[in-house]
């Protein structure tokens, strides 16, 4: 799965946001300061529907490193997909 890259906000570091193909899909971000510093936070924005069915959760969560949230996101993602896929409904 490629995504597409971009900083959340021009002047920020790491934090960034996920798109494929267009898509949003989702953020990630390091945590600076406090009992979670240098923690990537992960969440999967990008679907709206279907975060209660069986086998979608988790969209959000905690990683210690950015190569782990990105693994994370996309499996989120990839279960989001598949949800819709198997539903018919869209992601958002």
């Amino acid at each position: 799965m490629t995504f597409t890259w971009r900083r959340t906000f021009p002047d920020t570091h790491h934090d960034f946001v996920a798109e494929e193909a267009g898509q949003h899909v989702g953020r990630i971000r390091r945590i600076h300061g406090g009992p979670q510093d240098r923690v990537w936070i992960w969440s999967c924005t990008g679907c709206q529907r279907g975060h209660e069915a069986t086998g979608v959760r988790p969209l959000n969560g905690e990683s210690a490193t950015r190569d782990e949230a990105i693994e994370a996101l996309a499996a989120a993602w990839r279960r989001a997909k598949a949800w819709s896929e198997q539903t018919g409904l869209p992601l958002a």
